[in-house]
């Protein structure tokens, strides 16, 4: 068995760039200060199966899901509720109906 995580984005609660084209410090010229909204998965492979928990649902999940090669979630676990963690949940009704069954999801009752 083997146990992965995968930062899925870093970026600020904008993302680098933002928007109106704001870099803040990053150079622009520098392709890794392209940063997506914070997530990360984890992975964990077995007999069984590979088992895939996200850790938010950035704005940018759909890309970072994609580029992460992941078509499936067994669960999500949300750190807190601000829109950069959370607003990419309606992406997550492509897999619910594909698969036709629930993705456990775990929070905080605040």
């Amino acid at each position: 068995m083997s146990l992965s995580f995968r930062i899925l984005g870093c970026g600020s609660s904008g993302g680098v760039p933002r928007l109106d084209g704001n870099w803040g410090d990053c150079d622009p010229d520098n392709p890794k200060n392209r940063r997506t909204r914070c997530s990360f998965l984890v992975q964990q492979k077995g007999e069984g199966g590979v088992t895939n928990v996200l850790v938010d649902t950035s704005p940018d999940m759909r890309a970072q899901l994609i580029d992460a090669g992941v078509t499936w979630l067994d669960a999500i676990l949300y750190s807190h509720d601000h829109a950069d963690q959370t607003h990419g949940i309606d992406d997550v009704r492509a897999m619910v109906y594909a698969k036709q069954k629930r993705i456990e999801v775990w929070m905080d009752a605040a």
